[in-house]
């Protein structure tokens, strides 16, 4: 009888375990059954929040695009934009904030045709947003690199940001240099680039592998490629960029458009004002230089030295001319810390070359126009001495009078930003981000900054700013450590080559790893492993602020166009 009753017992507690495990399991499913529900529920609200976003920005930009869109003063703007947003904000659900003037963006929308908007959505508890930036500034701005030409990537560069180029991109792992005058190549790793970049090419891309056949030789004291062993693929370190054709319309820079409307501007004259539209379409540069001197619109000044004193004594822009073939020579010896500060609004234009010499350090707060061409370089060992401080846009035109377009070289300099506030000599911070924005008209070469620097990171910073050239651009990182917050664009011109290259567009050269000068020869040391980007010789990385911080120098352009800043999340 006592077995049959513990036999019962046990069949009980059995039966119980049983029904409490189908419970526990029924339980567990229907809770990931409501979790899962609810995680459906909320990736389709942020996919819905996300939709309705990028609807809006596509309806702006097919909005900004048509011609009844018309681009005539910055108040007209702000006419029709007050019948486009509160529409799509209706249409789509979508909150637009314009922050244009908010003390973080501080933009003077009586002259600039920049804004900025918030675009926000919420779902759920959170909130998706984007930051668009509409502007009528020209396409380079928005790339980290590329070239209406080809794009040549040799060797270990890292790159966070989009790349353009508008034929045909070749990528190696091989970084050439010059040293004493030489030629050589030294093989490294392929480029790198962060996770979202993307590498628009409207040609053909190509890679060649050092190590298996040589990506070049050297002839006519030129590098050229060995065009059979490059492959029709592409080549990265670690992390590539996703690859497509751009689809967007290209807006280019009108060059000597440009100069002509920041002569005016110099000269006191509103864009699209009556006088101003006489003057910019019916005159030629060298016309209306000799027609603003005549009428006493700018201050003409002799010397540097006449410069220096006078400086922040006059109200007006300043032309700096002495006679033919002028060169002026700002040294950082002779400044002795002077700071170069012109008023707002207020332009120095150089009728000649301009060397920035830092064998001291240089701070320069304007715009520049270079009626000649423009050389930028360091004296000495001490690096804290190569510092050429700019809050600038500076546009190096060449020589107005024989329409020689202007070269450019940057060699052995840190090119910085400047945060100050100029009042007279002194300098105050005023915590404002500026970049400085630095247009070239012919080739550009950028060599020798911070050579043989092995103190190598993703950042902060060396050179920041904006590097264009309606021509043809090489780089070189090698013995040097570049790192550019900011954007490295040539236009390309198929009449020449890069520099010391065999193509039209933008060449750069980095090594990935140690670089020593030893006994008169360069001591490459690679990292332990070549997937190592922060050892990265040349580091550069896209600022959008560009946009916002350069303001009234920035290129005009007769369109509007929208750059969307990355998606986030609150």
């Amino acid at each position: 009888m006592n077995e049959k009753g513990h036999s019962l017992v046990v069949t009980m507690l059995i039966i119980t375990i049983f029904l409490l495990l189908g419970l526990t399991i029924m339980s567990v499913a229907i809770y990931q059954a409501r979790f899962t529900e609810v995680r459906v529920e909320d990736v389709e609200s942020f996919h819905e929040a996300t939709k309705a976003i990028e609807e809006t920005i596509a309806e702006m930009k097919v909005a900004i695009s048509k011609p009844s869109f018309e681009l005539s003063t910055p108040g007209n703007l702000d006419t029709q934009l007050a019948v486009l947003l509160p529409d799509l904000e209706n249409r789509y659900g979508v909150k637009i904030q314009d922050v244009t003037s908010t003390d973080d963006y501080n933009i003077n929308r009586n002259k600039l045709f920049t804004r900025v908007f918030l675009l926000s959505k919420s779902y759920g508890n959170k909130t998706v947003e984007r930051r668009v930036i509409l502007t009528n500034t020209p396409s380079f701005l928005k790339y980290t690199l590329g070239s209406r030409e080809d794009v040549v990537l040799n060797g270990g560069a890292y790159i966070k940001g989009n790349i353009y180029a508008e034929k045909n991109a070749y990528v190696t792992n091989v970084a050439n240099y010059i040293d004493n005058s030489l030629k050589y190549m030294k093989q490294t790793s392929f480029p790198t680039t962060s996770k979202n970049s993307v590498l628009f090419v409207n040609g053909s891309y190509f890679s060649c592998d050092h190590d298996k056949n040589d990506c070049y030789n050297i002839a006519g004291n030129i590098f050229q490629r060995i065009a059979e062993n490059y492959s029709n693929d592409i080549r990265f370190q670690s992390q590539a960029p996703s690859i497509r054709k751009e689809r967007e319309e290209f807006i280019d820079v009108d060059f000597k458009w440009t100069v002509k409307d920041k002569l005016l501007n110099a000269a006191g004259m509103e864009t699209f004002s009556p006088e101003y539209n006489n003057y910019i379409n019916n005159k030629s540069i060298d016309q209306l230089f000799t027609e603003l001197i005549e009428q006493k619109r700018f201050a003409v000044l002799k010397s540097v030295s006449e410069l220096r004193e006078k400086i922040n004594s006059i109200d007006q822009s300043i032309i700096l001319q002495s006679g033919d073939s002028s060169q002026f020579v700002l040294d950082g010896e002779e400044l002795d810390g002077k700071v170069l500060g012109l008023q707002d609004n207020r332009w120095l234009i150089v009728d000649g070359d301009l060397v920035l010499r830092a064998n001291k350090p240089i701070t320069i707060k304007g715009n520049i126009i270079v009626f000649g061409n423009l050389e930028i370089f360091g004296i000495g060992q001490d690096k804290k001495n190569k510092n050429i401080d700019l809050d600038s846009t500076v546009y190096v035109f060449g020589r107005r009078d024989l329409n020689v377009p202007g070269r450019t070289w940057i060699y052995n300099a840190n090119i910085n930003i400047t945060d100050d506030k100029v009042t007279d000599d002194k300098v105050t911070d005023d915590n404002d981000d500026k970049v400085v924005v630095l247009l070239s008209r012919g080739p550009l070469e950028i060599a020798r900054i911070n050579e043989f620097e092995n103190n190598l990171s993703l950042k902060p910073p060396n050179l920041k700013g904006y590097f264009y050239t309606e021509s043809n651009a090489t780089v070189y990182a090698v013995g040097s450590y570049i790192n550019i917050e900011g954007g490295l664009f040539a236009r390309g011109d198929t009449s020449s080559t890069a520099p010391d290259f065999d193509v039209s567009g933008l060449v750069i050269n980095a090594y990935r790893g140690a670089a020593e000068k030893q006994g008169g020869s360069i001591i490459f040391t690679p990292p332990s492993s070549l997937d190592h980007k922060e050892e990265s010789r040349f580091v550069i990385r896209h600022d959008p602020s560009v946009f916002i911080n350069r303001g009234e120098g920035l290129p005009f352009v007769k369109k509007l166009s929208l750059i969307v800043d990355k998606l986030t999340v609150k």
